[in-house]
């Protein structure tokens, strides 16, 4: 099945504006700088996008340029609305970038099989994949400003993060199954350019 492309990039655009969404808001005096957990952190269709990729972009390279171009967009408008460098280039960075990394590699597990209980997994997989290795980079890469750099302040972390895991799960339950519908998805097609589990480019 070949991706519909009008789809993907709608998709795209709803997650940037899901992104920057607060920071407007914060220009007319709301309180929804990251940490105010009023506001629904994660739920957007970015990490659903990533594992779709994953799974259905004939090349490799697209898997990872396509979030890594969205996400890099998201951090750098956050950075013109707010005028705070330090939001849009952080200290975990790295380790953001490698979180969405690796979801886009666990779809790579839905080529050969794309069966709703698999996706359902992918989905809760990547979802506390991300959680873990990103709140993880939060912790370590912190300076022990916000979570004391020990084992309890590792743990006061992912407790307090378990809001953005919430809205993520939501996410992939929204998004995953319109990527993987007829909504988002055309015909099969026979150009090798499109037979995706076989691209190695």
């Amino acid at each position: 099945m070949k991706p519909r492309l009008s789809v993907i990039l709608a998709l795209l655009a709803v997650g940037l504006a899901a992104r920057l969404i607060p920071y407007v808001l914060a220009q007319f005096g709301m309180a929804l700088e990251p940490g105010n957990t009023t506001y629904p952190w994660n739920f957007s269709p970015f990490l659903p996008i990533c594992l779709f990729g994953g799974a259905m972009f004939a090349r490799t390279r697209t898997v990872y340029l396509v979030p890594f171009a969205a996400w890099l967009l998201g951090d750098l408008g956050i950075w013109a609305l707010t005028g705070r460098a330090d939001w849009a280039f952080y200290a975990h960075q790295p380790v953001i970038y490698l979180s969405v990394a690796l979801v886009a590699f666990i779809g790579f597990a839905l080529r050969r099989g794309r069966s709703w209980k698999r996706v359902a997994g992918a989905g809760l997989g990547s979802s506390l994949a991300f959680f873990v290795l990103s709140n993880f980079g939060v912790w370590a890469f912190g300076g022990g400003a916000i979570y004391p750099l020990n084992f309890a302040g590792l743990v006061e972390c992912y407790v307090m993060a378990i809001p953005y895991l919430r809205n993520t799960l939501i996410s992939m339950a929204v998004f995953l199954p319109i990527l993987f519908s007829r909504v988002a998805l055309t015909k099969p097609v026979t150009a090798p350019q499109y037979e995706f589990a076989a691209s190695r480019t």
